[in-house]
């Protein structure tokens, strides 16, 4: 029948073995317990020829070019363009090293080889074998599981905590596919906020957002993933104060029970179904640079954090390292670097891929804006390039913003985000034609 939408979905465990190294603090973290396993949930999608994958890892990231080679691999054995294939990670603190960012360790090449790829490449044959015909439903209501974290000390400093009047999206938003009989199929979850609640402990962990995709795959019977949005500066909204829990898996739990209730009553509000049309638009964002900064004060700044390797410490020395050697080895300023934009459509839904991990604010003017209805924007997705920070947080500092600053050797331009705001607007616009 023309027109109609083909949905199949699939899982795969992913969890590594105990003692593997934990990502998101430090590279000598290691596990030592699982608390809750790792997966890999994996949407197609298919209409009058059209094919599209949707992938939500519970992970921390995968570096740019190990999804851009995932993406490779899936075209060359499935057939579907790597343009049409969005890899999601939704951002916990407590799995294994999928990136490659200096100051937080390697990426762990074995885990990826033996256990990533292979059942990711089981999960999507399964998927495509598992395809129905499909409806859609949007729901969207608010959870409070998140706020803004970067808190203003008694010094003015930036630091890691809450910000109650900081910029923050409490809007949660769950999209559910069911058959031809009303029967659940799947669901995704939509909502902003870093997978830090567990903190720096020893297990393996989903974190909250495990919790409430569980709670709604029981109380749905459907399979359920989590889409983490624009959760640059947004943390869990922790009872100890803070966004990081204090090393223990009970603040992930409790939270995602809080998160899983709030899945829940979103879900069961009144559904208006609907066949959504399909499409995939691909286009680009360029995060635009200033100039490097000068010689003398690249070596000033240096001084800082000489003999430094860990963390943003280790990552900053590392930065003004690199700038003061681009002055002797001719490297040659450029405008910009432009990032690869994938945009699902499905009906009144847009969900855009984004490889940083985008400032709440930026993801909110995006919303106000845009041509579709829902506006789905997705952090570390099809790579993780680090933080996309506002103009007007800039001036503030703090570990975001240096992150920010430290990720090419030229500094992106005071205004980057309202490039990212006016390019993304632009590629939703095609979404149209």
């Amino acid at each position: 029948m023309k027109n109609e939408l083909l949905l199949g979905a699939a899982r795969r465990i992913i969890t590594p073995s105990v003692g593997t190294p934990l990502a998101g603090y430090q590279p000598d973290w290691f596990s030592t317990s699982v608390n809750d396993d790792l997966s890999a949930t994996v949407f197609y999608f298919e209409q009058d020829g059209k094919r599209a994958l949707l992938v939500s890892f519970t992970l921390l990231s995968i570096a740019t070019s190990i999804s851009n080679d995932l993406r490779a691999s899936i075209e060359e054995k499935f057939g579907i363009p790597r343009e049409s294939v969005i890899l999601h990670t939704i951002h916990n603190h407590s799995g294994p090293n999928t990136n490659i960012s200096y100051g937080w360790g390697d990426a762990n090449r074995e885990y990826i080889d033996t256990v990533l790829v292979p059942r990711l490449m089981e999960a999507i044959p399964e998927a495509i074998e598992n395809r129905r015909r499909v409806t859609m439903a949007v729901t969207v209501g608010e959870s409070r599981v998140g706020i803004n974290r970067r808190e203003r000390a008694v010094d003015n400093t930036v630091r890691l905590g809450q910000n109650p009047w900081g910029s923050f999206d409490p809007q949660m938003t769950v999209i559910a596919f069911a058959d031809e009989d009303n029967k659940p199929v799947a669901n995704l979850v939509h909502y902003a906020c870093h997978g830090t609640a567990a903190g720096k402990n020893h297990e393996i962990t989903r974190d909250w957002a495990g919790v409430m995709i569980d709670t709604l795959e029981k109380e749905t019977g459907a399979i359920t993933a989590f889409l983490n949005g624009p959760e640059g500066d947004i943390g869990p909204r922790l009872t100890n104060g803070k966004t990081v829990g204090l090393a223990e898996v009970g603040y992930a739990m409790r939270l995602g029970a809080v998160a899983g209730q709030d899945a829940v009553k979103i879900y069961n509000q009144p559904k208006y179904r609907t066949v959504p049309k399909l499409s995939v638009t691909t286009g680009s964002t360029m995060v635009p640079l200033a100039p490097r900064i000068p010689l003398e004060k690249a070596k000033e700044i240096y001084e800082q954090f000489r003999g430094e390797t860990i963390n943003i410490r280790g990552r900053s020395e590392r930065h003004y390292r690199a700038v003061i050697e681009s002055y002797s080895n001719g490297y040659e300023e450029v405008e910009g670097y432009p990032i690869e934009q994938t945009i699902l459509r499905l009906g009144d839904v847009a969900i855009v891929s984004c490889p940083y991990e985008l400032f709440s604010e930026i993801g909110l003017r995006v919303k106000k804006d845009s041509p579709v209805p829902y506006t789905l924007i997705l952090s570390n997705t099809n790579g993780q390039e680090s933080y996309y920070a506002t103009e007007s947080e800039l001036c503030r500092g703090g570990y975001e913003i240096d992150m920010f600053i430290t990720k090419y050797i030229q500094p992106p331009v005071p205004n980057a985000d309202w490039h990212y705001i006016t390019q993304t607007l632009a590629n939703l616009k095609k979404t149209e034609d």
